[in-house]
Formats: C-alpha cells, sequence, structure tokens
C-alpha cells in the first residue's frame, strides 16, 4: 500500500503520469505515422466536436432524461461517429488513436480529485475510459490489417450496445441488462456487420450481443475487442 505521503496519491502526481504516458504515445506515432495537414485539421476539428458532445451536449441530454441515457448519446456522437467517417479522412491510424488516448485522459482527470463528470460518469464505473481506450487499441492494431474490422468492433459499442442502453432505459427504466435490450443490440449489430463484413460481420455480431450479457468484465473492453479479434480468426480460416 502507498505511504500517506506518497506521491502515488497525489492526484498532481498522477496527472502528470497520464500526460506524459500521452505526450510518450504521441511522439511514437507522430515518428511512426506522421498525419498530413489536412489529417491534423480533421483531428482538430473532432476533437472539438468530441468536447462539445461531452461538456455540453451530453448534459443537456442528461437533464431532459438521465445520466444513462446520456452516456449512450456520447457513445453515437464521438466513437461511433469517427469510426464511421475515419476511414475516409485518415491515411494513417494516428490521429484517431491520439484522439481515443485524449479522451481517455479527459474521462480519467476528473476522476483523480474523486470529481465525476456526474452527468454521465457512474461512480466507480470507468467505462467511458475502456471505450477510449478499446478504440485506440483497434484502430491500432487493424489500420494496416483491415480497418473495416476495427471500424465494425467499434460500432458494435458504441451504437449496438448504444442503442441497448437506450431500449433499456425505455423498458425497464433503470440501468440493468434484459432481453428487449439485447434484442436492440443484436439486430443493430447484425445490420452494422452486414455493411462492413458480410456474412462474418452477421455471426460476430450475434457473438457481440452474447458477450454483452456476461457481466465478469466491462462490456467496453470485451465486446469491441471480442468482436475484433473473432472477425480476424473468421477471416484467416475463411480465406
Amino acid at each position: 500500500m502507498p505511504q500517506e505521503n506518497s506521491p502515488l496519491k497525489n492526484p498532481w502526481f498522477k496527472l502528470s503520469l497520464l500526460l506524459l504516458a500521452f505526450a510518450a504515445s504521441s511522439i511514437v506515432l507522430m515518428h511512426l505515422w506522421f498525419p498530413s495537414i489536412t489529417e491534423l485539421a480533421w483531428g482538430g476539428i473532432l476533437v472539438a466536436w468530441v468536447l462539445l458532445v461531452v461538456f455540453r451536449l451530453s448534459k443537456i441530454v442528461s437533464r431532459k432524461w438521465n445520466k444513462y441515457v446520456a452516456r449512450k448519446f456520447i457513445h453515437f456522437l464521438t466513437g461511433g461517429l469517427v469510426a464511421v467517417i475515419a476511414p475516409y479522412i485518415f491515411k494513417v491510424p494516428t490521429i484517431p488513436v491520439l484522439g481515443a488516448l485524449f479522451m481517455a485522459v479527459v474521462t480519467v482527470a476528473p476522476r483523480l480529485w474523486k470529481r465525476d463528470l456526474d452527468w454521465f460518469q457512474i461512480k466507480n464505473n470507468f467505462g467511458d475510459t475502456w471505450f477510449c481506450l478499446s478504440f485506440a487499441l483497434l484502430f491500432l492494431t487493424f489500420w494496416y490489417i483491415d480497418k473495416w474490422i476495427a471500424v465494425t468492433a467499434a460500432l458494435f459499442m458504441a451504437v449496438g450496445d448504444g442503442i441497448t442502453g437506450i431500449v433499456r432505459n425505455r423498458v425497464y427504466r433503470r440501468h440493468v441488462k434484459g432481453f428487449w435490450g439485447s434484442v436492440a443490440m443484436l439486430i443493430v449489430s447484425v445490420i452494422i456487420g452486414v455493411i462492413y463484413k458480410g456474412i462474418i460481420g452477421v455471426l460476430t455480431a450475434v457473438i457481440a450481443t452474447i458477450v454483452e450479457r456476461i457481466p465478469l468484465i466491462d462490456d467496453n473492453i470485451t465486446v469491441p475487442l471480442v468482436s475484433a479479434g473473432l472477425m480476424y480468426l473468421l477471416l484467416i480460416l475463411l480465406a
């Protein structure tokens, strides 16, 4: 256990470590795949949009409905939107990956002072941060293998699980995993799977829906990563 006066108990020290890790990641990625001026401009626009959604628009949604709906609203208009357009506006994975890592820092930083962004964050639930990290890992890993695997897996979480939350909130009026939410996720995920990966996408959509119901590990980790891994495996087996 850290000593009472240990730097590890100092939130500013923890934030410094996070920023140092982000800076190191930025240097490495910029060295490997330096983006064009156009890509940098798009990155600035998308970061501004994501911050607007998180710190302004989601507050309006939270006041009108609740924080659970606000979380899904953020899923749709941040990770979901970026996943859809990224392959068309970026030639290298640097900006999507760094943008996701930046938002991971943004979602963690307030918690260091025990000041959750309470219009959408749930105490001791780091799903929003895990989603950012999963998004970064997907696009870093699969960009030069098959970027549509990353897109599909990210959309299973951002949109498939997002619509699940909306339906569950409407039907059950509380944060709970239920049958009708899973039906909604399956339908939406199958559509996403067909569009981006055909029959492999459909098969993976079914597995993603099953995995989302498993409570042992945060579904913001399991759904995108299991989906991506399964699609990659199926592509190899069926090649």
